[in-house]
């Protein structure tokens, strides 16, 4: 436990410097502010552009991207997906016990009505939460049917990540004349015949509907969504039909009301897809950001040092013992500082915070102390030399939430677990 503690305390720190020090090469008289205990300013020197670039990538690494996407965005904020997913991702800040506040609507310009709710049931013990967006347009076969089909491109989820959950969203206006019909949604998985160009639907998933309905209809296609995510060549997409119960007819989906890919962008067709990572793929994505970090240090010099103090060597004269202290202090993580706002949608920034400070005997009661730290104070008083002091390291920590925009225009929300300092203690 204490050995985990450690590393994930590196990694957090390794992640929080890497940011800011990309901050400060982003301009030439960028400085920033962390607090040392003395609200000291620290000056980094600039750094030439092949090591701006290995920031940058480092960066990636730990959030478990390949490259910095660069979506093409056209008026994107008023989709239905962005839109859903930035509820989503203030559901789940309401939940969360951290210090980072949600986002407003007005950050995507948003207003959300006509916004399908998100269930917190669903994200419980999710590690990954994406909305796909409706290519059915691309699609070569079946011209005449394109009201009919819905696609999505499952290219970037990673093979390690199992589906728990999927849903169609679509949106269905309310009727010309209001009557009590039923009609029944009928969802089919859209296969190539055995050795054959012909095509052929397996039913996914069916839902009635009364026709006086107005909003948003979830359709469970977890079964698609799992297959497609194993086998991604047989993804043809899905196919609907729509049927008057009572009369047994098939009729088109726009004269029953389900708003198609050229209707209005707030009420367009999605997918949303939930995941869970495995934990051979979450040790790989650890072991892979470690290895870069250790085949390539970053060195950088600190410059004006003359009044600058470590946490942990604070001016006794100026400070008392309490505020020399083992303690959290404000380290805050600027996304658009470092000029990723037109693909990360929130947040701006967040409270990352640090431990720092002494951890000299005796040890009191508020600095969370393990047994064994108090052993070592001890002994360290007796052979200083021979044995260090206890670190300031987390006793707890948190995840922190990212929603941003991969290539595709598709959304992902992704929990970060060990991203945010809640409180520190000797070790």
């Amino acid at each position: 436990m204490e050995e985990a503690r450690f590393i994930t305390c590196r990694i957090l720190i390794s992640f929080a410097c890497i940011i800011h020090v990309y901050m400060v090469l982003c301009s030439e008289a960028t400085v920033y502010k962390t607090d040392n205990g003395l609200e000291e300013t620290i000056a980094f020197n600039r750094m030439p552009s092949k090591e701006k670039s290995e920031l940058h990538e480092e960066i990636l690494a730990l959030l478990g991207l390949h490259h910095r996407p660069n979506p093409v965005k056209n008026n994107v904020v008023e989709k239905s997906a962005p839109r859903f997913m930035l509820q989503l991702y203030n559901k789940i800040r309401s939940n969360d016990d951290d210090e980072t506040p949600e986002v407003e609507p007005s950050r995507l310009q948003l207003a959300f009505n006509n916004t399908p709710v998100p269930d917190i049931n669903k994200i419980i013990g999710t590690d990954v939460i994406m909305s796909f967006v409706n290519h059915a347009k691309k699609l070569h076969y079946l011209p005449h049917e394109k009201d009919r089909m819905f696609y999505f491109d499952f290219s970037d989820v990673s093979p390690g990540e199992s589906v728990t959950n999927a849903e169609l969203k679509l949106y269905k206006e309310p009727p010309k004349r209001r009557n009590k019909s039923i009609y029944l949604i009928e969802i089919f998985r859209i296969k190539r015949r055995n050795d054959s160009e012909d095509m052929i639907l397996e039913p996914e998933t069916n839902l009635t509907v009364k026709k006086n309905y107005e909003g948003w209809l979830s359709i469970n296609v977890t079964n698609a969504a799992n297959y497609w995510s194993v086998f991604r060549t047989e993804n043809l997409g899905l196919y609907m039909r729509v049927t008057d119960v009572k009369k047994g007819e098939m009729i088109d989906s726009d004269t029953f009301g389900i708003v198609g890919e050229d209707g209005p962008e707030n009420k367009q067709p999605f997918m949303v897809g939930y995941f869970k990572m495995t934990n051979e793929l979450r040790m790989r994505r650890t072991s892979s950001a470690r290895k870069r970090r250790n085949s390539s240090p970053m060195k950088v010099e600190v410059v004006n040092t003359e009044d600058y103090h470590q946490p942990g060597e604070y001016n006794h004269s100026r400070e008392d013992y309490r505020r020399q202290a083992c303690q959290r202090h404000t380290l805050v993580v600027s996304f658009r500082d470092l000029g990723w706002n037109d693909w990360i949608i929130a947040p701006d920034e967040y409270a990352a915070f640090y431990c720092g400070g002494e951890c000299s005997f005796p040890l009191g009661a508020h600095l969370n102390a393990t047994n064994h730290a108090i052993v070592q104070s001890l002994v360290h008083l007796y052979e200083p030399t021979e044995v260090p002091k206890p670190c300031c390291a987390p006793t707890q920590m948190y995840g922190q939430t990212i929603l941003y925009f991969d290539d595709n225009l598709n959304v992902l929300l992704k929990r970060y677990n060990n991203m945010v300092v809640k409180s520190c203690g000797c070790h």
